[in-house]
């Protein structure tokens, strides 16, 4: 396998670009006592829009999830590989909660993990286990001060019905005060609609 740096970068390059590194003690049955937590932020949309050139990329039911898994696994050879969008025995791997325990990030009021840098505008995708010393992990102080618009923006989204709910939930997000990281139109339109119209 490539050592860790090396595939870092790689992934990073594939704008992967959140690795966060935790130990599995306690919270996975595995000889491996590092774990990387894998995400991006919006740095992940040029590199995607790059390799949905590929027709059979293009042709996939579930594009992102495939070039997540084929990313990840070519950094990563042979290592064990927990996906945020498959189920394991039943169940979902619980990033969030995972982000929070490890200090990747802090949980909202609006139940959305809030980093210090990117806030709400990132997306964890999964949990690498490899060898190394695991680092001690401390919680993230709250990055962001939560007022009225976060709460309101949760029940109107919560209440909301019909073709465009979406942009009640996206409203969720943009009521974060930390918005320098907002995704694109073309990313967020994919994220929420699955439409894939990106002006790049």
């Amino acid at each position: 396998m490539p050592d860790l740096a090396t595939a870092t970068s790689s992934l990073a390059a594939a704008g992967f670009d959140i690795v966060h590194p935790f130990a599995t003690e306690g919270r996975f049955a595995t000889p491996h006592r590092l774990g990387l937590l894998v995400g991006n932020s919006r740095a992940l949309w040029p590199s995607f829009v790059a390799a949905m050139r590929d027709p059979a990329l293009a042709a996939h039911p579930h594009p992102l999830d495939h070039y997540t898994e084929q990313t990840l696994t070519q950094a990563f050879p042979g290592r064990p590989i927990l996906f945020g969008h498959r189920r394991y025995d039943g169940a979902f791997v619980p990033l969030q909660q995972l982000a929070v325990a490890t200090g990747l990030g802090a949980m909202a009021p609006n139940h959305l993990v809030i980093h210090p840098r990117f806030g709400p505008w990132f997306a964890l995708r999964a949990v690498v286990l490899v060898d190394g010393d695991p680092p001690t992990s401390e919680l993230v102080a709250k990055p962001c001060s939560c007022g009225t618009a976060c709460p309101r923006a949760l029940e109107a989204a919560l209440a909301s019905s019909g073709p465009e709910t979406w942009r009640a939930w996206l409203a969720v997000r943009d009521a974060c005060s930390l918005r320098s990281e907002r995704y694109s139109e073309d990313q967020i339109r994919y994220h929420y609609l699955k439409v894939w119209r990106p002006s790049t």
